[in-house]
């Protein structure tokens, strides 16, 4: 998953609205909208034949009245239109000048914010976060407060009797000699047993990041540091992973943009498997927006190593080598149409 967030824009995203979204109802109490895109992704690898999806195309709608004159209540609803209709997230909350909270099937604040990666397809391999908490949860809390020097951003999600992780987020961000700094701490916690009975096993892991970034004109640039430690206490097994990278996009022009990025990954497995690792991921692409509707993207990316690989079905929890690439390129155009 890509969330594709432009480096210097990610406080602003936290309280904004669907910039493509159609209003269907507007009154003084609030509004509905509907909203979507169709995404269209040629792909080709090394040694496999060109590939064309639907590239995650989605479709929701989002609503919005007012209460009192600091008291909004919302709802949001979307839903994935590829190989199935699935529900991405669908959630309730209220806003005001306090902050908004939001609560149900949603991303929460790590795998939201996402970090420093402008690409379209292969960007975000140092980013070593969500493989116990998954990165969306169907029971969760979330609140958002925007402010013009900082922001935060916390989630708590339920574990409801080990059904779903236990998930701790705390994100905040400010502005400083005319950079961006945003760090966070994320804990996710997955129980294991039979219902009712001890916990024959945990499985822990404790996520946390800092990035860094700022615009100088046409130019943003961004560096992030990300780390991982996922400790299992039923079978022995902890697995470090740390990542690095630095990414910038170039407006070109105001419809267009050069971007690329340069990503570290690193991996060590101790316990039941010995194992270490380390990936490189290089990416270069480029972005045409013809307006709000409708965009054009293309991107290669070289990569090199091995990354760690990971089992969490709640009954089998494995650490074993993930994929591996041997200096090998990559390539893909797309195009979006938004409403």
């Amino acid at each position: 998953m890509k969330k594709t967030i432009l480096a210097v824009a990610i406080p602003a995203v936290l309280l904004a609205g669907n910039v493509s979204a159609y209003e269907v109802l507007s009154t003084e109490d609030g509004s509905v909208e509907v909203f979507g895109q169709l995404r269209a992704k040629l792909e080709k690898k090394e040694n496999t034949d060109i590939k064309l999806d639907d590239g995650s195309s989605r479709a929701g709608v989002a609503a919005q009245y007012k209460v009192t004159e600091d008291f909004d209540v919302l709802a949001a609803l979307e839903y994935s239109l590829a190989d199935e209709f699935k529900n991405r997230y669908s959630y309730i909350g209220a806003t005001g000048d306090w902050g908004k909270v939001t609560i149900g099937k949603q991303y929460l604040t790590a795998d939201d914010l996402w970090g420093v990666d402008n690409s379209y397809f292969y960007g975000g391999s140092h980013i070593v976060e969500g493989m116990v908490s998954g990165g969306k949860h169907d029971s969760s809390i979330r609140y958002t407060y925007q402010h013009d020097a900082f922001y935060v951003d916390a989630s708590y999600a339920l574990p409801e009797d080990d059904t779903n992780p236990e998930v701790f987020e705390l994100f905040g961000g400010f502005k400083v000699a005319g950079f961006d700094v945003t760090a966070g701490v994320s804990k996710a916690e997955q129980g294991h047993g039979a219902e009712g009975a001890v916990k024959a096993g945990t499985l822990e892991d404790l996520y946390h990041t800092v990035w860094v970034e700022r615009s100088f004109g046409d130019l943003s640039v961004g560096v992030q540091y990300a780390a991982s430690d996922i400790d299992s206490a039923e079978n022995n097994t902890s697995l470090d992973r740390t990542g690095y990278a630095v990414a910038g996009n170039y407006a070109v022009s105001p419809k267009s943009a050069v971007y690329g990025g340069y990503e570290i990954s690193e991996y060590d497995v101790s316990g039941l498997l010995d194992e270490s690792g380390d990936a490189t991921l290089v990416y270069l692409g480029a972005v045409h927006k013809f307006n709000s509707f409708f965009r054009v993207y293309g991107e290669m990316a070289y990569a090199d190593g091995t990354t760690a690989g990971f089992t969490n079905n709640k009954n089998d929890w494995k650490v074993e080598s993930g994929s591996t690439a041997d200096s090998e390129m990559m390539y893909a155009i797309g195009a979006r149409v938004y409403w």
